[in-house]
């Protein structure tokens, strides 16, 4: 193990840390009425269906099953909506495992997992319903099983675990197979061809995807296009609608900087040691490549929310990251204030970065499709401090709508819209999403037809006339605008 250089570094500070950045995410959680995908993953839980009925790029089949057995068990959206704050604790338990494992001391060990819940995509994502918390913990736990030399079992049953682990994780998201590649060709050179002991825990861990597997093979579909439509989103009838031609996209990086700078936002702190110092011992040394691995692959993936696909990476480098810092720090009693301090180091930037935006101070790049009620900057880049402009629109939207209305909306807003009705809120309204062709008339000469937002809504825009309302618009028909100018 490496050792404390002096005997400042200890008491309990940093499991205080760790407390308290967890209580911190519990605070900060958006509540049971989310935007986009994080809205969408709560309504899904509410409506029973523990099994994806296919195993395409979106469905995260072990993540389905467990959000809706939790909904199930508890019955509360709002407990639901801190799901991922509950998991950070199981989280900062593996990291804490892990670095032990790798050398590092009880207190930097705790510190690792404090440094990596206050890196911002990890904030970010506690605060959400979303997927990417809940897949760490696997990847965290399959390098933990790995490097736990004192973990008493046989090769086998450790090849087992892994691999197990491995399937769990692959059935919550396709980035288990980037970060935990280094692992496996590790486990190549020790173990050779012994590895494949793993493929019959991988088999019992990817139990909830196969329901969906048996759909698709059903479908017409061969084993082989159903593991790329699930990696990538490919499909033979579809050619367009995959995210191949999104990977890699080096080219793309600065037209769409905006969101490369929010995922260079997680390196403000240790994490960045931990991504470009190779350490020398062998073991830590493949978590570094994993690192790698996970950062050359997120930041040219162009999507908006290439930020959530590095948090593997993330935890990963906070490890190596504190474990470098604790090194390069010499045998003074500030050394261990420094340490302790280093958990801020990201939130302490942002804020202090938002505080100079909120002053109209400095300007920084907003999304041009802007939401009611929803600050860009605040979401996205300050995740310690609360939002709830979901919560706030779906509020003026039971004022703006009445019973036996018709909201119509494009993504983003509807995930806002209908985890609101799975908590309980704007019932009796019928939701629709802009891209339907069903007719609207009856809504539209009845209680009303609603639009939050014109963004990519174009198919209803041609259809029908708006009239301003506080938030969004009412649809007209717009034969009757034309006679009665």
């Amino acid at each position: 193990m490496v050792p404390d250089k002096s005997r400042y570094f200890s008491g309990p500070v940093p499991l205080l840390l760790l407390a308290a950045v967890i209580l911190a995410s519990f605070l900060a959680s958006s509540g049971p009425i989310q935007w986009m995908d994080n809205g969408m993953f709560l309504a899904d839980a509410t409506t029973g269906q523990y099994f994806a009925q296919s195993l395409g790029p979106l469905d995260h089949p072990l993540y389905q099953f467990f959000n809706t057995v939790f909904y199930k068990v508890f019955g509360s959206s709002q407990l639901l909506s801190l799901l991922n704050s509950m998991l950070l604790i199981p989280v900062a338990a593996s990291i804490f495992w892990l670095s032990r494992s790798l050398g590092a001391s009880r207190n930097l060990a705790l510190l690792a997992g404090a440094v990596t819940v206050t890196a911002h995509g990890v904030f970010w994502i506690s605060t959400k319903a979303e997927v990417y918390i809940f897949h760490m913990l696997f990847v965290l736990l399959a390098y933990g099983v790995a490097f736990d030399l004192r973990l008493k079992v046989s090769d086998y049953t450790r090849l087992g675990i892994i691999g197990l682990l491995t399937g769990m994780a692959g059935s919550i998201h396709q980035l288990t197979f980037i970060v935990l590649l280094p692992l496996y060709v590790q486990l190549l050179m020790q173990y050779r061809g012994r590895t494949l002991m793993t493929v019959p825990g991988f088999a019992i861990g990817f139990f909830s995807a196969y329901p969906g597997m048996l759909h698709d093979l059903g479908s017409g579909m061969n084993l082989i296009e159903i593991v790329r439509h699930y990696l990538t989103g490919a499909e033979a009838s579809k050619a367009d609608v995959n995210w191949e031609g999104s990977m890699f996209r080096f080219d793309e990086m600065w037209h769409e900087k905006n969101s490369v700078m929010i995922l260079l936002l997680s390196l403000i702190g240790p994490q960045l040691l931990g991504l470009v110092m190779m350490p020398k011992d062998r073991r830590q040394r493949v978590l570094w490549a994993a690192v790698l691995l996970n950062f050359i692959f997120a930041v040219p993936y162009n999507v908006t929310d290439r930020f959530t696909f590095f948090l593997p990476g993330i935890a990963l480098a906070a490890i190596l990251g504190v474990m470098r810092l604790k090194e390069l720090l010499p045998e003074r009693r500030v050394s261990a204030t420094v340490l302790n301090l280093s958990v801020f180091t990201c939130p302490a930037a942002l804020l202090f970065a938002w505080v100079l935006y909120d002053g109209g101070l400095i300007k920084l790049p907003v999304h041009t499709e802007a939401l009611p009620y929803r600050n860009d900057i605040h979401y996205f880049m300050v995740p310690y401090l609360r939002d709830r402009s979901a919560q706030q629109f779906v509020e003026q939207y039971e004022v703006t709508a009445p019973a036996g209305a018709l909201i119509v909306s494009d993504w983003t807003p509807m995930g806002a819209l209908r985890s609101a009705q799975a908590a309980g809120q704007l019932q009796g309204r019928t939701l629709a999403s802009c891209e339907t062709n069903e007719d609207m008339s009856r809504f539209v000469n009845g209680a009303g037809a609603f639009l939050p937002r014109t963004s990519y809504c174009e198919k209803v825009l041609a259809k029908y006339a708006l009239d301003k309302r506080e938030v969004g618009y009412r649809l007209q028909d717009k034969t009757v605008v034309v006679q009665n100018p």
